[in-house]
């Protein structure tokens, strides 16, 4: 069903008013946090600042279950104008802000065209993700079944269990599906869905440059960012879907960005930026402290994977601030990161009973965790299991590296490893040294974590998605790069390095994926929205050629085509997402049961089994994400979610959830000789409350088939399987 115009007017009007908000928010706390930030740096401040503002603010409307399109708008309108008032009040207004080094004109432009082009190559997934729905494999899985439960909810208080496997993904901090979730309650669709990482990816090009602006390097710390942004990895996970490490890498870069920035103080008698250490320099002061802790904040409540190297860097902080500013130090970083992304690992510790974090062991702390059973989506093998392995290297590691970060990967991986170090040792700025340091331990990290190499033994098929875990290590050092003081003094050797940065990026990119000549348009428009508006009307006010009002007058007109062209693409994607069901987990899955549910429109669905149904679960949700979709497992303690191996238990489960329709597979695990291989589907087939109304029986790794129920099953039937069955008597799952 097409959205109606009115709902598109409300949606987009409550949209609107809550960004203008935001931005009304933020400006004004910058005003009062940050006063001494200009030009970029500013903007970064404002637009971290804006997120937090927004995220808090439906934390808030999701924790009172009030997360509706009525509440979330009064929410995301309130928190911010209540932030505005307090920034109003408090901020200073004799403040002289630093203002940044010179910038050629030509390193300006080399910048915008490397930014205009990792925009643009992002875009042609984006749009081709409004046209066809989001298939890629952690969305469809975990990621938007969370955002489309917390709306049907209308709370995000209870954990929703999307399966029986060893990760517990529902205790991933879930910032990023709660901004989604906020999309689709005021759009009533997710169609916005596909658009929110090209956001994040302009905050995350825009924290690199902010990394070197002190420097005079922004160029070039963007030009090396964009290398890792537009690299195969990203291109392939993040652009159009719902995954999330791309706005963690950007409040990650920003978090940097703000902490170099705070290091540096104006000279005494020239007004010049220097960067030497100094006890009295602002690296302590509580502004840049307090914004640097909200960018953390928002970074570590949308990726677990944050805490290793925002850790790192605040422990280091701490240190180099000397024993007399410890406590300082702590507080005015600690306490915003906590406000800002303690919520989620907060929310985990009342389930559990004191784990922040139940994906991990936490060694000899023995912390309470869910007691999953060993289930995985793939074996569970890390990089550091292969380490002396050749044959692994030779036919998965290097060609997936060079998949997922170009042909020039070995020059940029050494490149990188020489930088952290280089810095670690020699940078005479201890707060480069931290975050170079944070960089290698993230690295480290990222060798020995479990899944990096998922697959069957000699086979890991997952290592080329997950060098995502290695992106942000990768991504701290190239920023840092081109601030190694060999590398920027004189000024023709930093010119030289951003030549080189330029050179390897254009090397990139040339494997970039196909350019479809309909999507230029669209293309064209979001670099125009994400790029060159925002430089060109930055550079006119810098040198008096813009006034406040051309500025108003050039976002209105983006806004106004952006709405006008917005109402196209709704339309569009209404009628033709998920149409093509084919597309489903590398054109795999049950995708006649995909269509079958597509069109279905507020029913309750069970699954049950494994495999693709489990990883494709979104696309039952139905073409306007009506459906209420559930994985049947036996919840336990402190969060725990277990296959259910008892059929009578099975049964009771399926009646409780009072559902129209459930989903099987054949068995709950694939192989004959798996633990955990229960009959789900003869369970309940022969059930008169049941009628097949799809079958799938030559599909792999296993058939899948759709029921309707129609009444209560009788638990009874399960004294009709054949003796001996799994799951027919009772066993150590049906009680435990």
């Amino acid at each position: 069903m097409i959205p109606s115009l009115a709902s598109y007017i409300v949606g987009t009007a409550a949209i609107l008013a809550a960004v203008l908000s935001a931005w009304l928010g933020s400006y004004w706390l910058r005003r009062w946090i940050v006063p001494e930030f200009s030009g970029a740096l500013a903007r970064l401040a404002e637009l971290t600042l804006g997120f937090a503002l927004l995220i808090v603010a439906l934390q808030l409307v999701g924790s009172l279950g009030l997360l509706n399109l009525l509440w979330i708008t009064v929410g995301c309108i309130a928190v911010p104008l209540l932030a505005a008032a307090l920034g109003y009040r408090f901020a200073p207004r004799d403040i002289k802000q630093i203002a940044a080094p010179a910038i050629p004109v030509w390193a300006l432009l080399i910048a915008v065209g490397v930014a205009s082009w990792t925009v643009a190559e992002w875009s042609f997934p984006t749009q081709l993700s409004l046209d066809q729905g989001m298939f890629g494999g952690d969305t469809t899985w975990y990621h938007m079944p969370a955002s489309a439960r917390f709306i049907q909810d209308g709370s995000i208080i209870p954990l929703h269990f999307t399966d029986a496997l060893r990760l517990a993904v529902w205790y991933y901090p879930q910032s990023s599906e709660l901004m989604h979730g906020a999309l689709i309650g005021l759009m009533d669709s997710d169609w916005l869905s596909p658009l929110f990482n090209m956001v994040c990816l302009g905050v995350a090009l825009l924290g690199c440059w902010c990394v070197g602006r002190p420097y005079g390097v922004g160029p070039a710390t963007l030009v090396g960012g964009a290398i890792l942004l537009s690299g195969g990895v990203m291109i392939e996970t993040q652009p159009g879907e719902g995954r999330n490490d791309i706005m963690a890498f950007a409040f990650l870069i920003a978090f940097a960005a703000f902490l170099i920035n705070g290091h540096q103080r104006r000279a005494p008698e020239s007004g010049a930026v220097e960067d030497r250490p100094d006890p009295d320099s602002p690296l302590l002061d509580k502004g840049p402290l307090v914004i640097a802790g909200i960018a953390a904040g928002i970074a570590i409540s949308v990726k677990v994977s944050m805490l290793a190297p925002i850790g790192i860097i605040f422990l280091g902080m701490i240190l180099v601030s000397g024993r007399a500013r410890w406590w300082v130090t702590t507080i005015w970083l600690g306490i915003p990161m906590l406000l800002v992304g303690g919520y989620w690992y907060i929310r985990a510790m009342i389930y559990t009973g004191g784990n922040p974090v139940p994906a991990i062991g936490w060694g000899p702390l023995k912390l309470p965790q869910p007691d999953q059973m060993p289930l995985d989506p793939r074996p569970r093998f890390s990089v550091a299991h292969y380490l002396t392995d050749l044959n692994v290297y030779r036919y998965w590691f290097l060609p997936r590296l060079d998949d997922a970060f170009g042909v020039l990967f070995p020059l940029i991986l050494v490149m990188l490893a020489v930088t952290a170090i280089y810095l670690v040792v020699k940078a005479r700025n201890k707060v480069i040294r931290v975050i170079a340091a944070a960089a290698i331990v993230t690295a480290i990290v990222y060798v020995f974590t479990p899944l990096t190499a998922a697959g069957q033994e000699g086979e890991p098929s997952g290592f080329f998605t997950n060098t995502r875990y290695l992106l942000p290590g990768l991504l701290l050092a190239m920023v840092l790069l081109p601030l190694v003081r060999p590398l920027r003094e004189p000024e023709s050797r930093a010119r030289t390095v951003l030549f080189f940065l330029t050179g390897i990026f254009a090397i990139t990119v040339l494997a970039s994926p196909k350019w479809y000549p309909s999507f230029l348009p669209g293309a064209i428009f979001l670099v125009l929205a994400i790029v060159w508006a925002p430089v060109g009307l930055s550079w006119l006010k810098e040198h008096g050629k813009a006034s406040n009002g051309l500025i108003v007058a050039a976002v209105a007109a983006l806004a106004l085509v952006a709405t006008v062209w917005g109402r196209g693409e709704e339309v569009g994607y209404a009628s033709k997402h998920y149409t093509r069901s084919t597309l489903f987990l590398q054109e795999g899955g049950p995708q006649a049961s995909f269509d079958f549910t597509r069109d279905l429109k507020d029913k309750r669905i069970a699954i049950a089994g494994s495999g693709q149904m489990v990883f494709g679960q979104y696309g039952f949700y139905g073409a306007d994400r009506s459906n209420y979709v559930q994985y049947i497992g036996k919840e336990g303690p402190v969060g725990s979610y277990r296959l259910i191996g008892s059929c009578e238990q099975f049964i009771a489960k399926v009646n409780e959830g009072d559902y129209d329709f459930i989903i099987t597979s054949e068995f709950t695990q694939d192989s004959p000789d798996a633990p955990y291989r229960y009959p789900v589907r003869a369970w309940i087939e022969n059930d008169p409350a049941v009628t097949e109304v799809v079958a799938e029986p030559d599909i792999t790794p296993q058939p899948t088939y759709v029921y309707a129920i129609d009444g209560k099953l009788d638990p009874a039937g399960c004294r009709n399987l054949a003796p001996g069955s799994p799951g027919v008597s009772s066993s150590a799952e049906s009680s435990g």
